[in-house]
């Protein structure tokens, strides 16, 4: 949905797609489901800053 034009390998594409993921289940009526979401978009998104490959990551999920 950001015109993002690159490629990654499939790790990296994995965690693009679970960041997306987790960021919209996150939203919604708050739950301890909603929170969870939350809380695993935040620990991948740290996890994914010290990726080879955060700049298209970051560019993909942007």
């Amino acid at each position: 949905m950001n015109d993002y034009a690159g490629e990654m390998s499939a790790d990296a594409l994995g965690i693009t797609a679970c960041l997306y993921a987790y960021s919209n289940l996150s939203f919604g009526t708050e739950s301890q489901f909603t929170d969870n979401c939350a809380q695993q978009y935040h620990r991948l998104r740290e996890y994914a800053l010290d990726h080879d490959e955060a700049g298209e990551i970051f560019r993909a999920a942007d």
